[in-house]
């Protein structure tokens, strides 16, 4: 049975988002057109671009003589000169690597012009460049992972990826579902947004790893500080960019071809991507990408875990346009994967389960196979993105982006009388987000953000499972309206931030005894930050910020109640829960110089009614096994600690890498450990860089050592077995190069675990019944052409 129960109000205003996209996008051609300029304030405006891709020119310089008048052409080429009298006057626009642009212009009138520009040839001789990277979007520490690392990590999951960023590691659910924990927080309390549109699954459950395609991706970036202001709810832990290239409005075709395989699992991936411009319609751009990963059982130091292969095929598309002042994109994608469950996890009775966990690994060796049965997942998540960007003009923006996912999860158990076919979990959640924002630089240093956002979802349980669902029907709606003001001056930047939240949840579900529960719950609530960056000199930063954030209990704190199948656990939400409140303080210390690369960051947060699974020491009984049982339940937290990240240059080929994390968490309303916090973790890494004779190809080999301490910080009692004990992973990875004309081969191999040793993770949910995965070799071909 279907529950639905919309607000009036809320319907209206989420049923005419197409109405409100095609007036906002009407007003802005409305705007230009009519636009008139009174006499002797005659403005220019206009966008310089490749005369040969028509790709946007960044950086150029405008200038109109001899009345003193300059300007900047911003990312997507626009530019502006305002104040203008009649008269006829020179016009130059310079950039390096492109012939100076002269040209006499009348003016009589506001009026807008394409200029292109001609690239230069320059003879240039081999220079090596070190900058400083691209300023963080505000004052919270941040990093970035790089298409080059990408390269080098190409076939594991976008937590995998994630680990190469200092204070990141992840919660995993055996060896095949892994999810991103940033300084001690996860789930929902981290946000991702997928190519610019928050990602919606039900990333509430432990084992619900997100739903993206790292192939898809260019570069991720990892916001290190609370971003409830300019990103919403739910972003107390950070934000994670995951961001695909720009666009290519380049005539013709190019593309990238990606093949990986491991020795562990025999696993295997294929990725490809063809994108390109029509030289008949200046302007248009278009992307298709798709990607195809198996892996079979997974083996530990000396024994295989049954029942965890993978299988994956995800694919998207991207239509671009743009045009003067108007830009328009268009995003599908779609991710589908089938994930095996280690069938150790599922015991059939208390002596059973009591016996695996003093024994501390499965009784049976098992063997290798690609087989999936129950228990297991099968998820398919559908993002469809449409979005505008209007110039206004060289200073200022309209952003309006529409997004609607739909989240597919079905999670299988083994159950009797031939029904392991039907999905004993079956929920479907559709999402629809619309955001709206405006963008002012006044040029003087000064940039103002103000926006709205909108989240409309309806989530249900589709019928036919033969089980009491795990959680209710729901239906939710979040509305946000918010400012940013940024000023930057010289060597300093502030910044501050208000945002205001209003959330409407209705749930209704029938429980296992044919009660009726659920209702009607409101929350609401102001963030806020304030922040700075100080430049203390060309290779010296320091970043401070303090912010507020907030996010109301999901529906699986509040009514669930029963077995998630999934993590192998029975959980029991709590319907008096209150909304989380964190207020975080972030600071950063960055250094790059020729010789020595720093991002130190330390951290303190608090977080009130911080919501948390407490093992109860419980375990449940039934015909699908005997499962320990987990509590939701809420105190008030603290979280502090540090991350760190260096590279030291010891010479031109030999580099010294060291990346470390630690976080201590409390609770302090009690007096006690919080469960599941990641526990200190060092890596240390040696590497050799070196060119080829002709000095156009980088080869390198770097040696890593990995040593994770055992958590001692935990709560005797609460939970089924101790945390384990610590362990060292040792790792080789080595890359080069080949070019064939316009193309080139990257080639790169790893190997996990070189040692091939028997360890635990402590966050890893499976570590009661069985061990982490063994050696692995990886080796990657990628063809960019």
């Amino acid at each position: 049975m279907r529950f639905l129960r919309i607000s009036p109000v809320l319907f209206i205003v989420f049923s005419m988002k197409y109405r409100v996209y095609l007036v906002v996008t009407l007003v802005c051609f409305a705007i230009e057109l009519f636009a008139q300029a009174p006499e002797c304030s005659f403005k220019i405006e206009g966008v310089i671009l490749d005369s040969l891709s028509k790709e946007a020119i960044q950086g150029a310089s405008i200038k109109i003589v001899p009345v003193s008048r300059a300007s900047i052409s911003d990312e997507h080429g626009h530019f502006s000169l305002a104040k203008l009298c009649s008269g006829t006057f020179s016009l130059t626009v310079s950039v390096i690597g492109y012939k100076e642009y002269r040209r006499e212009i009348a003016i009589s009138s506001t009026s807008e012009l394409t200029i292109l520009l001609q690239p230069a040839k320059l003879r240039l001789k081999e220079v090596k460049v070190r900058a400083r990277k691209p300023v963080a979007q505000g004052a919270s520490a941040s990093q970035m992972i790089t298409e080059q690392q990408l390269d080098q990590t190409k076939g594991g999951t976008l937590g995998d990826v994630l680990k190469t960023v200092p204070g990141v590691t992840t919660l995993q659910t055996g060896s095949s579902i892994a999810k991103p924990v940033l300084q001690g927080l996860h789930s929902n309390r981290l946000l991702i947004l997928n190519n610019g549109v928050r990602q919606e699954g039900q990333q509430w459950g432990m084992e619900h790893a997100p739903e993206i395609d790292p192939f898809a991706a260019q570069s991720i970036t990892v916001i290190k500080g609370a971003e409830s202001v300019r990103f919403g709810p739910e972003a107390i832990g950070g934000v994670i960019l995951v961001k695909p290239a720009p666009l290519s409005k380049v005539p013709g075709i190019k593309g990238e071809l990606n093949l990986t395989g491991s020795t562990n699992g025999s696993a295997g991936a294929l990725s490809g991507r063809l994108e390109g411009g029509l030289r008949k319609v200046p302007g248009l751009a278009w992307r298709i990408q798709g990607t195809g990963k198996t892996s079979g059982n997974i083996k530990t130091a000396d024994y295989y875990l049954t029942n965890t292969g993978v299988r994956e095929i995800n694919f998207s598309g991207a239509l671009g346009y743009s045009r003067k002042r108007l830009e328009t994109d268009l995003y599908f994608s779609r991710f589908e994967t089938e994930l095996g469950i280690f069938a150790g996890s599922h015991i059939g009775n208390i002596e059973d389960l009591q016996a695996i966990l003093v024994n501390g690994r499965p009784f049976d060796e098992g063997s290798f196979s690609y087989a999936i049965s129950a228990p297991s997942q099968k998820v398919t998540h559908n993002l469809l993105k449409l979005e505008s960007h209007f110039h206004l003009n060289s200073n200022s923006h309209i952003d309006l982006i529409y997004g609607f996912q739909q989240n597919n999860r079905q999670e299988y158990d083994i159950r009797r009388g031939g029904r392991s076919g039907i999905p004993a979990l079956d929920l479907t959640l559709n999402t629809q987000t619309l955001d709206l924002f405006l963008e002012n630089d006044n040029s003087k240093g000064f940039k103002q953000i103000i926006g709205l956002n909108g989240i409309s979802q309806v989530n249900n349980n589709v019928p036919g499972t033969l089980s009491t669902p795990l959680i209710p029907n729901y239906d939710t709606y979040n509305a946000g309206l918010y400012y940013i003001g940024r000023y930057t001056k010289g060597k300093y930047q502030m910044e501050t931030g208000l945002r205001y939240d209003y959330k409407y949840l209705d749930a209704l579900g029938y429980d296992r005894d044919q009660n009726l529960y659920g209702g009607t719950q409101r929350f609401n609530n102001l963030s806020a930050n304030i922040g700075g960056v100080l430049h203390l000199s060309n290779q010296w930063s320091f970043r401070s910020n303090l912010a507020s954030a907030w996010r109301a209990p999901v529906v699986s704190e509040l009514f669930s109640s029963g077995l998630h199948r999934g993590s192998a656990a029975v959980e029991i939400g709590d319907a008096t829960l209150n909304s989380e409140k964190s207020y975080k303080w972030i600071n950063s210390l960055e250094h790059n110089s020729d010789k020595f690369d720093l991002n130190l960051s330390v951290f303190y947060n608090h977080i009130n009614n911080y919501i948390y699974l407490r093992p109860s020491g419980e375990l449940y009984q039934s015909i699908s096994g005997t499962f320990p049982v987990f509590y939701y339940r809420q105190t008030d937290a603290r979280l502090l600690g540090g991350d760190v990240g260096i590279t030291y240059r010891i010479t031109t080929n030999i580099h010294y890498g060291l990346k470390g994390a630690v976080v201590r968490a409390r609770d302090i309303t009690n007096n006690t450990y919080l469960p599941w916090i990641p526990s200190d973790r060092y890596e240390n890494s040696l590497g050799y860089h070196w060119q080829n004779s002709r000095k156009e190809t980088e080869n390198y080999l770097r040696l890593s050592h990995l040593f994770v301490a055992r958590q001692g910080r935990y709560q005797e009692g609460t939970d089924f077995a101790a945390p384990p004990s610590g362990y060292h992973l040792l790792g080789i990875q080595g890359g080069t190069q080949f070019i064939f004309g316009k193309s080139r081969l990257n080639l790169n191999a790893s190997i996990s675990n070189l040692a091939n040793i028997l360890y635990k993770d402590y966050m890893n949910r499976f570590r009661y019944y069985a061990h982490d995965q063994g050696r692995n070799l990886t080796l990657r071909a990628i063809l960019k052409f």
